[in-house]
């Protein structure tokens, strides 16, 4: 009988258990073009290092069908840098949906700016990127 139920808790799990990145934190918008956000709950420090994942979510979607895009980046607080080290970009809002290309793939994104990958780059200034960098960077050091 135990082993009935302890077979049944798992099938159980997975069967309605779904994909989720946990809880998207907003931090700011470009209005008509996307919005930022970080997975603060997987902020991950190694020494002088903060790992994130960070969210684009855009109001339209690219010639590709790119809605959002994911990725994994490697923060630097010291000097105010960081580098992508994975990028993906999906069909649906949130990180959801069909992958368009997996993570490893250089290319541009929907706003036209290249993506490279395990290069250090540096947030322009009272840009986006600068305001979702320095919102991890404060929160998390």
């Amino acid at each position: 009988m135990k082993k009935i139920t302890i077979l049944l808790v798992i099938i159980f799990t997975f069967l309605f258990s779904t994909t989720s990145w946990g809880e998207w934190n907003f931090v700011i918008k470009k209005p008509m073009i996307r919005k930022f956000y970080y997975d603060k709950d997987r902020v991950r420090k190694s020494g002088k290092f903060l790992y994130v994942w960070t969210l684009e979510d855009y109001y339209s979607s690219s010639m590709t069908g790119t809605m959002s895009v994911t990725e994994y980046v490697q923060f630097d607080c010291s000097i105010f840098r960081y580098k992508i080290l994975e990028y993906e970009t999906y069909k649906k809002n949130g990180g959801e949906g069909e992958i368009n290309n997996e993570g490893g793939f250089c290319c541009l994104n929907i706003s036209g700016e290249d993506v490279v990958l395990n290069k250090w780059i540096y947030p322009p200034r009272k840009s986006e990127k600068e305001i979702l960098f320095n919102k991890v960077c404060e929160e998390h050091q």
